[in-house]
């Protein structure tokens, strides 16, 4: 013969069943959130540290501009990525704000492209293809302009992806129509 559990039992598995299944939800966001602190706490000591220890000089320089920028960009994504996997963790059932998500979408995809132009441009400074032989340059510049290649690849596909979902969407809500 085969009872019942007490109801309090049932109320505590229940109870025990919710939580890990909001930790469940919440554990990819929470781990972003963990590594954008991490890194992003690294970012603004070498921000800090570059404003400290730079001359006056090497400030006036466009590469070390350029880095700031840089800098300042991420940061920038890394607190737009913060609000939006915080939000999901405080609050699941209301998304954040479209305006948000775009900015932050934005943040994602194209400031890795002025990352790489930056990065060209010191490698540019440092090795000029009048000065360096171009074996020694073709060793130089094939993996950043490889990466560089592939982020407009990977931009370009996102992009046209997008718009063909968006369009077959909205073609499919004017057929039910």
């Amino acid at each position: 013969m085969h009872s019942d559990p007490p109801s309090h039992m049932s109320s505590a598995m229940d109870s025990e069943a919710t939580i890990n299944a909001f930790v469940t939800t919440i554990g990819p966001d929470f781990g972003y959130i963990i590594a954008i602190t991490a890194f992003s706490a690294c970012l603004f000591t070498l921000f800090v540290l570059l404003l400290a220890l730079s001359t006056r000089e090497s400030r006036r320089r466009i590469v070390f501009r350029l880095n700031m920028l840089a800098i300042c960009l991420t940061l920038t994504t890394s607190i737009l990525g913060g609000i939006l996997n915080g939000k999901a963790i405080v609050d699941p059932s209301n998304p954040v704000s479209t305006s948000v998500f775009i900015a932050a979408s934005t943040f994602v995809y194209f400031p890795p492209l002025l990352y790489d132009s930056i990065l060209l441009t010191c490698l540019f400074a440092l090795y000029p293809p009048s000065g360096t032989p171009p074996t020694t340059l073709l060793k130089i510049f094939a993996f950043p302009l490889c990466v560089k290649c592939t982020r407009v690849v990977f931009i370009v596909h996102y992009f046209v992806y997008t718009v063909l979902v968006y369009y077959t969407l909205i073609l499919f809500v004017d057929s039910l129509d």
